[in-house]
């Protein structure tokens, strides 16, 4: 296996080729599932990330994913590296896009590191990244109380008052990972919970997380580290303070597109448009997981659209092929 082999000049950019048959933008499911089934097809693939996992390396609890009832975010995706990197043959970068470009012969890559790449397809799997409330405070305290990454900050609030911020399937889960562990949560959410009915339930019946309901934060508080945060309702009314040793905030993702965002079609959320076979506005550019309008931000969906992606690209560059093969040896 030739990643195996040397793994160090594999990631050093050095005396490395430059041209492929299918190159694969992002490390986390999506991205990582593409390599495999690009292995499988036997084509001379590369992906390109900035690190191994994406977003479900900050889930503490993944749940229904099949052949696991219940696996933690870091475990899913220790699994998908082991079957990329010991089982199939991808060559990687741990490298940043940072444009990609159309050219006669497909598309043009540049990175973070100063390298530039080619190939006739590209899968664009780079996931999304987490909003921000924008409030005072947030920005000055983050990781001294403010956190986006429960996974990582679990055993350090055991026991103490937190708030969540979001009442999507994120909020949802992290108010009941912390209750689990013995914390004081309070919920706030901006509107109506939207999390999946089964987590709601389990929401309602923790006798130790409150849910404030059309509330929006006012400013998270506190000097060196968090102390309090302060909410009213929206639209204005009684401010309330709550007394608090974090603030967890789950309030969505915004698509990371920055490298595309000049060629593909998008939506109104800015996510990229793409067909059944994950195809975008854009012929031999591809598109897999959160950062597409695909239905539902799951896990195994995003794992579903990267082989998907990876087999219509595999077609696509065969097609091609052919096409070349068959135009210069003319009957």
């Amino acid at each position: 296996m030739l990643f195996l082999q040397d793994p160090a000049a594999r990631l050093s950019g050095k005396g490395e080729r430059q041209r492929y048959d299918l190159v694969i933008i992002g490390g986390g499911p999506a991205g990582l599932t593409a390599a495999v089934y690009a292995s499988l097809q036997h084509l001379h693939a590369l992906l390109l990330t900035r690190d191994l996992g994406g977003q479900a390396v900050d889930t503490s609890r993944i749940k229904n994913y099949m052949g696991y009832d219940l696996i933690s975010g870091p475990e899913l995706l220790g699994k998908f590296r082991d079957q990329l990197l010991t089982q199939k043959y991808i060559e990687h970068r741990l490298d940043e896009v940072l444009r990609v470009d159309q050219t006669p012969d497909g598309f043009s890559l540049q990175t973070s590191n100063g390298c530039q790449y080619q190939a006739p397809a590209v899968i664009v799997a780079t996931g999304m990244h987490r909003r921000r409330l924008d409030v005072p405070g947030e920005k000055r305290l983050q990781r001294r109380g403010v956190s986006y990454r429960l996974v990582h900050e679990l055993a350090r609030y055991q026991g103490q008052p937190v708030a969540v911020i979001g009442g999507g399937n994120s909020g949802i889960g992290a108010a009941t990972e912390l209750a689990r562990i013995g914390g004081c949560v309070t919920l706030v959410s901006s509107g109506p919970l939207t999390g999946d009915a089964n987590d709601i339930e389990q929401l309602a019946a923790a006798e130790n997380i409150a849910v404030l309901i059309d509330h929006e934060v006012v400013v998270i508080e506190g000097e060196d580290q968090v102390t309090g945060v302060r909410v009213q309702p929206r639209g204005g009314g009684v401010e309330r303070h709550l007394t608090v040793a974090a603030v967890f905030i789950e309030v969505g993702f915004l698509p990371n597109i920055d490298c595309v965002a000049h060629l593909v079609r998008r939506n109104r959320t800015g996510e990229i448009e793409i067909g059944q076979d994950c195809g975008t506005s854009v012929p031999g550019l591809f598109a897999a997981g959160d950062v597409t309008d695909g239905l539902g931000q799951r896990i195994i969906i995003a794992a579903g659209e990267g082989a998907r992606a990876a087999l219509a690209a595999g077609a696509y560059v065969r097609a091609r092929q052919n096409k070349t093969t068959t135009e210069g040896h003319p009957a």
